[in-house]
């Protein structure tokens, strides 16, 4: 999988892929075809517009993952905050010598955002790394 192939996933409400994505199936799919990481959980049962369970997904894997707080590098998961909750997820990614968060949304699709653009929109974002 390549990052050309990640730009031409399409957003879907709850994919996982391998062509349907939202932001968690983009970021799952990254770290594997990308990075060469394990396959994160799934998490299908939970709704993307359950930003309770979302948190508590995000928090099970990063602490169950073994992730810890890093600066932007590539491969890190860029997880958005807004008060308590993860609202949002995107992976760093090096393109032409420089870093890029990749994500998808709805009415966007993926996209490629520079980290300090990512940032702007939340309250809070932090980079997690395994």
């Amino acid at each position: 999988m390549t990052l050309d192939d990640l730009l031409q996933t399409r957003y879907v409400r709850g994919g996982r892929g391998p062509t349907d994505v939202d932001c968690w199936g983009l970021v799952r799919m990254a770290r594997v075809g990308l990075f060469d990481k394990p396959l994160l959980p799934a998490f299908a049962d939970i709704s993307p517009a359950d930003k309770k369970g979302l948190t508590a997904a995000c928090l099970t894997v990063r602490d169950d993952g073994g992730f810890r707080e890093v600066s932007v590098r590539p491969g890190a998961i860029a997880t958005a905050w807004t008060g308590r909750l993860c609202v949002h997820v995107g992976i760093v990614i090096a393109a032409d010598g420089r870093p890029w968060v990749l994500e998808t949304d709805e009415g966007t699709g993926p996209a490629l955002t520079r980290p300090a653009t990512f940032e702007k929109r939340f309250a809070r974002v932090i980079y997690y790394d395994d």
